[in-house]
């Protein structure tokens, strides 16, 4: 397995803090190989460092902020319209309702996208619109109001955001489970203004129209998709990625002039060795996110499953300190569709034990 080198562009050197015109290591691959001298002692050095046995590491715990009960954040809300589980969840028409309990004004300015106006199924003096039968159908159910993060039902909830707090109960009574946006729309708009529209979008052939985006792994920071979404100039712009690994076999880098690339020829089987492939990216994306300014990351595959998991798997266990089973539970909340296949799953039990001095998860553990 040879290691491709490729000169970085100016603003990606710069992004780094690293001398303009430097080489760098951009990727792993067995077809192509740089032969000049200069380049083979560019090799040697950087393989010796990613090779080098520092101390063990000592295992952490995610942590996560306490968010009120009845509450979803908007990275939460972010993940699950980006959701993809065969066909992206946000096509399928019965996945989630969205009730805005805003003024019609309001949410004729702008809405989240897919959105309804609270009053075309709750409404004040009619009560429920629309069946139980058709509400059960939904998997979520979310609200929002403009702003607002106070406990459900308490005083200052009921005074700030009255028309949400009365759906909420209403669908309560009804034997839903509904849950409010944590920070109303203008926590959410702050975040993600390309996912709120003033377009009214239902129907299903209306939603097949609609970009879908990678998940958020960390926020702000650290996304995981596929090649579609590494392809997507509007994606790149809209989340401000400035740093891609690419890990597919014959997918070439989108925008090489503009963002700095980690490429890595990886193939989805039972044969791939993921030795040099593990440390390289993890160090690649925390080189990034540590940058002044920091970057922004996207990690992909061509379907945003295996591959590019495995290697988000290996950052989030060499730089957060989790375990691999911790690493996992963390992924999966975020990106339902991950799935490293077995051999890579093994491969990254051998990369934990390596890291902690010893295994901390059994496939065992995963498989639960």
């Amino acid at each position: 397995m040879g290691v491709v080198l490729s000169r970085v562009n100016n603003s990606c050197s710069a992004a780094f803090g690293e001398p303009v015109n430097t080489y760098q290591t951009v990727g792993i691959c067995d077809r192509e190989v740089n032969s000049s001298d200069s380049d083979h002692s560019s090799i040697i050095r950087i393989q010796n460092k990613v090779c080098e046995q520092g101390e063990t590491l000592v295992p952490a715990f995610p942590e996560t902020a306490f968010v009120e009960r009845g509450y979803i954040t908007p990275q939460q809300v972010y993940n699950l319209l980006n959701a993809e589980e065969g066909q992206p969840a946000l096509y399928d028409p019965d996945y989630i309702l969205i009730l805005d309990c805003r003024s019609a004004e309001r949410y004729k300015e702008s809405h989240v996208v897919t959105a309804r106006a609270s009053v075309t199924v709750l409404h004040q003096d009619l009560g429920c619109l629309i069946s139980c039968i058709a509400l059960q159908k939904y998997s979520i159910i979310l609200l929002y109001a403009e702003e607002g993060s106070s406990p459900v039902g308490s005083v200052k909830a009921k005074a700030d955001s009255p028309d949400l707090q009365r759906c909420f109960f209403q669908l309560s009574r009804l034997g839903m489970d509904p849950v409010i946006l944590l920070g109303g729309f203008s926590a959410f708009q702050a975040l993600y203004p390309f996912l709120c529209t003033p377009r009214m979008v239902l129907l299903e052939a209306e939603r097949h129209t609609l970009t879908i985006y990678p998940s958020e792994i960390l926020e702000g920071a650290l996304y995981q998709g596929s090649v579609s979404h590494a392809s997507d100039y509007r994606i790149i712009k809209n989340l401000h990625i400035t740093h891609v690994v690419n890990a597919t076999s014959n997918c070439p880098d989108a925008f090489p002039n503009t963002l700095s690339y980690l490429r890595l020829c990886l193939s989805d089987n039972a044969q791939q060795d993921l030795l040099e492939a593990l440390p390289l990216a993890s160090r690649f994306i925390n080189k990034a996110l540590k940058a002044e300014p920091a970057g922004r990351v996207l990690v992909h595959c061509s379907l945003g499953r295996s591959r590019s998991s495995a290697l988000t798997l290996a950052f989030l266990m060499e730089h957060q300190h989790w375990s691999l089973l911790h690493a996992l539970r963390w992924l999966k909340e975020r990106r339902a569709c991950t799935a490293p296949n077995v051999n890579f799953l093994q491969q990254l039990l051998t990369y934990e034990e390596q890291l902690f001095g010893s295994r901390l998860t059994t496939l065992e553990d995963i498989r639960r």
